[in-house]
């Protein structure tokens, strides 16, 4: 079963030829990287078909809200050696604000979620990556270096690097009849993947890099709740709903933004982020 954009490896030349340009026409330069949990892959409306990239998308609701001006650079499919060798072009030494979210493609997160699914009646996915705190810790070493090359390139930003969302509720057994997942291959996604992705980015929080935090935010809002209450897609995407497979909605991105806003200290707007 294909997992249609669940943080997949699109073509190069796709990653190659998207394009990208400011949204706002004053306010302070901000330029947005990472993945499709970044790109907010598929949500209408979608401004960049080679990378399915939302113009609601959280960095696209965070410059509404504080008046940025925003080159989005995000792709599905990215990698952190993607960010490096091509969406880093748009961050200069006047680049005010940058958002990172990254990592998931380099441990072949898409390759994980199609394993759980194939062998839900078999030996597990889990069972299948002995290797994965090796994996996240290799990709920890391309962030650290990420984010060196982004303060060598922009030295006055603001670098905020944002987690991974609230994808596994915390009784894993809740999405038992909702999601076509073993348990246990769940709390192992949740425990070992997602939350050893997070803490590897927190842990390059500092010198001028914040973490964000976006779990307690979608939190009951995971993929295994009522399809009315997610703001993090299943296996199968509800009617109603937009985004793909196992990505967040344009819900989970509202919520995104509203944290990376807060990281962003005083000054915050409230109400709405776009809808």
């Amino acid at each position: 079963m294909k997992v249609k954009h669940c943080l997949p490896v699109l073509a190069a030349a796709a990653l190659l030829t998207a394009s990208a340009g400011p949204v706002q026409a004053s306010g302070q330069p901000y330029v947005a990287l990472g993945d499709s949990y970044a790109a907010g892959v598929g949500i209408p409306a979608v401004i960049d078909p080679a990378c399915d990239r939302s113009d609601h998308n959280y960095a696209h609701l965070v410059a509404a809200a504080r008046g940025y001006q925003l080159t989005d650079m995000t792709c599905g499919g990215a990698t952190t050696s993607d960010v490096a060798a091509i969406q880093i072009a748009a961050v200069g030494a006047s680049t005010e604000v940058i958002t990172l979210g990254i990592s998931g493609n380099d441990i072949g997160f898409s390759e994980i979620v199609g394993s759980c699914l194939l062998l839900i009646g078999g030996a597990g996915c889990r069972n299948k990556y002995p290797d994965m705190p090796a994996r996240i810790a290799k990709a920890g070493t391309a962030v650290g270096n990420l984010l060196d090359s982004l303060r060598e390139r922009a030295p006055e930003a603001e670098i905020l690097l944002v987690g991974y969302p609230k994808i596994v509720p915390d009784d894993e057994n809740s999405c038992t009849g909702v999601q076509p997942f073993a348990a246990a291959d769940l709390a192992w996604a949740r425990d070992t993947v997602i939350a050893g992705l997070n803490a590897m980015l927190r842990a390059h929080a500092g010198d001028r890099v914040t973490y964000v935090d976006t779990q307690a935010a979608t939190t009951g809002h995971d993929m295994c709740r009522p399809a009315a209450e997610r703001w993090i897609n299943g296996a199968q995407v509800a009617a109603g709903s937009d985004g793909p497979t196992i990505h967040p909605n344009r819900f989970g991105h509202q919520a995104m933004s509203a944290q990376v806003l807060a990281q962003l200290g005083p000054g915050r707007p409230t109400g709405s982020f776009g809808g």
